[in-house]
């Protein structure tokens, strides 16, 4: 018993001076003060942008923290940035510059004015340049519609909200001749961009991308060249259909068609033709019936149409014409249509009966579209409409 009472003895003096040790060595590494960290940036984020980092976050009221130093590549760079205090929560918002494309790593410490140092805090971001702009791929547009107000109607594709578009960039010209530069905010579903008093093809237009929502900058995908599909009558044509207006009447029947070039042969019923009252005012060629002959009567308006392939139709009022003679409708370069034994001259023509043809544009050209033909007694044509598409 007294061998066990004496080994219990030994072993609490022995822990005795284990403890007095442990003791002498905490002071001796706290011998100049307790250890001290500095107040961390609070919710610290890295906000991606081109070529850029933000570095975002707030401070709490620690009047002693008097900067902040952000390292990356392993350390190997760092800036450091002064921060001034206004004695409540501050906010941390500071952007690094020229960085390299891809994902970094950073350290961010606070210190305070008696030189201590925060623990470290780690965070990934984000740094985003031409490879992600490069790789942008424009949103399709599926399909395209004019309206009688000379608008064009762009209906885009769906897209979702990862595909990081914000909008779309839309250059057009104008009625007015000039660029019209527009920016539309994305819609992920059902999206139909109306562009107003739209003048003719082409249009340019790309996406806006964010790499992700809190993204400091934007990219933009490379500009595509389109020529929008769909008929364009209300943009180029004036008073085309049913009921058509006129600019001479003769109070009873007749009269000239308001906006079209009517030549003198045309004109077969004492010095007017092409219009009737028929219909509330429709596009009427007689012949016969006490009036003359037509040979080579010519209608048709003057435009200039952008590059691309069009379409030019004709729509008969009823079934009464016959087609024999032909009448034709006709493009041609210029301003003038050929007569009807020079069509072959034109950029297209068909006979009326067959309601359309197509032409193509290298080039910005100056055309005349209507018709032309030659009836001898006792033929007549009305026709409802006469329209323009682009391809």
């Amino acid at each position: 018993m007294k061998n066990i009472n004496k080994t219990i003895g030994i072993l609490g003096f022995a822990l005795m001076i284990i403890a007095c040790q442990k003791q002498d060595d905490y002071k001796e590494f706290t011998k100049a003060g307790e250890i001290v960290y500095p107040a961390k940036i609070d919710s610290l984020k890295i906000l991606s942008g081109n070529g850029r980092i933000k570095v975002s976050g707030a401070l709490n009221p620690d009047p002693k923290v008097v900067r902040f130093r952000v390292f990356w590549n392993s350390k190997l760079d760092s800036v450091d940035v002064p921060v001034k205090r206004t004695g409540g929560v501050d906010s941390v918002n500071y952007i690094i510059s020229n960085l390299e494309e891809g994902p970094l790593s950073f350290e961010v410490r606070t210190y305070d004015s008696e030189g201590h140092i925060s623990v470290p805090m780690n965070v990934v971001g984000n740094v985003y340049g031409e490879r992600y702009r490069s790789a942008l791929n424009n949103r399709a547009i599926l399909s395209t519609e004019f309206n009688t107000q000379g608008e064009a109607k762009l209906k885009f594709q769906d897209i979702a909200a990862a595909s990081g578009t914000v909008g779309m960039q839309i250059r057009y010209k104008h009625i007015d001749n000039t660029t019209h530069d527009t920016v539309v905010v994305a819609q992920l579903k059902d999206q139909v961009v109306t562009l107003p008093k739209f003048k003719g093809n082409p249009i340019e237009y790309r996406i806006i991308n964010k790499p992700d929502p809190l993204s400091i900058d934007q990219f933009y995908s490379n500009y595509e060249t389109l020529s929008l599909k769909g008929e364009i009558s209300a943009i180029y044509l004036k008073n085309n259909m049913v009921p058509f207006k006129r600019s001479a009447y003769d109070n009873n029947r007749w009269g000239d068609l308001a906006d079209w070039v009517t030549n003198s042969a045309m004109k077969n019923h004492n010095g007017m033709g092409g219009y009737a009252s028929d219909n509330d005012g429709i596009i009427n060629i007689e012949a016969g019936w006490g009036s003359s002959a037509i040979t080579n009567g010519k209608i048709y308006q003057i435009i200039t149409l952008p590059p691309g392939r069009y379409s030019f139709t004709s729509e008969l009022s009823d079934n009464n014409y016959d087609g024999n003679p032909p009448a034709y409708i006709v493009a041609a370069a210029g301003t003038g249509i050929p007569n009807v034994e020079a069509l072959g001259t034109a950029l297209g023509s068909t006979a009326v009966k067959n309601n359309r043809f197509e032409f193509e544009l290298k080039q910005t050209t100056v055309v005349s579209l209507g018709m032309v033909l030659s009836f001898n007694t006792d033929h007549y044509m009305k026709i409802r409409s006469l329209r323009l598409y682009a391809l």
